[in-house]
């Protein structure tokens, strides 16, 4: 059932479509369910298509930003011409990544002691622990742990859905967009996203005019929300190309989105 019923007096999203867009959306969570398995985190069904249409749009510019790595995100979609931009920012489409600092990953997950459902993503330059799988009566208990690991100097730890992610300090999907933006000046940029490292690409896109989208449940920056991936790829297909014209299995989306549920909001 949708949490969200539509009401009469919702807020609406502007109409997008019409006007130059930087459209830039986070993977898991947003175009894809999450799953259990990181690596069986296949596209929302559509999802892969209206990206494809957008790639080919004169007007607007698609991108993801992500926490993967950005190989894994194109293994998922398979689109020639996506760019991606993944590990948070450290990942740039052509340009070289920063050596990986592997002694402080060691160091991070010799302080995680083993547990039920335990989750090891081990990224290279980032690494991240899962306890989705793990009894929910431990979570707490793994919470904890988590949030008391000693951090190697200049490192960061992000708490997000059942996963603590530690990255090199300074590196965030808000730093990613405000960069990104710079590139696109004349494109309005949208960020939709759906965890709390999104939080931090909220902020920079809201902070120049922009606008963000939540997917799902939780507090936010956001201004809208919208229930799940499928909604987010009704959403994108209200953005794509008007001189390319939808199949009979496209169904058109309405340009509007919910408001987040009442409550007070957290900065990231």
């Amino acid at each position: 059932m949708n949490p969200w019923p539509y009401e009469q007096d919702e807020p609406t999203l502007p109409p997008l479509g019409p006007r130059p867009l930087l459209i830039a959306t986070d993977y898991d969570g947003t175009l894809a369910p999450i799953v259990g398995r990181p690596e069986e985190a296949w596209p929302q069904p559509g999802a892969r298509e209206v990206l494809q249409k957008l790639l080919r749009s004169p007007l607007h510019e698609v991108w993801v930003v992500t926490g993967r790595r950005a190989s894994q995100v194109h293994g998922f979609l398979g689109l020639r011409g996506l760019p991606v931009i993944g590990l948070h920012g450290l990942e740039w489409p052509g340009e070289p990544k920063p050596t990986p600092d592997r002694a402080a990953i060691q160091q991070i997950l010799e302080q995680v002691p083993p547990f039920p459902g335990r989750r090891i993503e081990d990224k290279g330059w980032t690494v991240a622990i899962h306890y989705r799988q793990a009894p929910p009566e431990l979570h707490p208990e793994i919470e904890a742990v988590l949030g008391h690991v000693a951090l190697p100097y200049g490192w960061a730890r992000l708490a997000g859905k059942f996963v603590h992610e530690f990255r090199p300090a300074g590196v965030s999907k808000g730093k990613a967009l405000e960069r990104l933006i710079a590139l696109h000046p004349e494109h309005h940029p949208v960020f939709i996203g759906d965890d709390q490292t999104d939080e931090e690409g909220f902020a920079a896109v809201l902070e120049q005019g922009g606008t963000a989208i939540k997917v799902g449940a939780g507090h936010t920056l956001a201004p809208y929300r919208i229930a799940d991936p499928a909604e987010v790829v009704r959403l994108l297909e209200g953005w794509q190309p008007t001189t390319l014209a939808p199949t009979c299995s496209e169904k058109p989306a309405p340009d509007r989105v919910r408001p987040p549920s009442p409550g007070p909001k957290t900065a990231p």
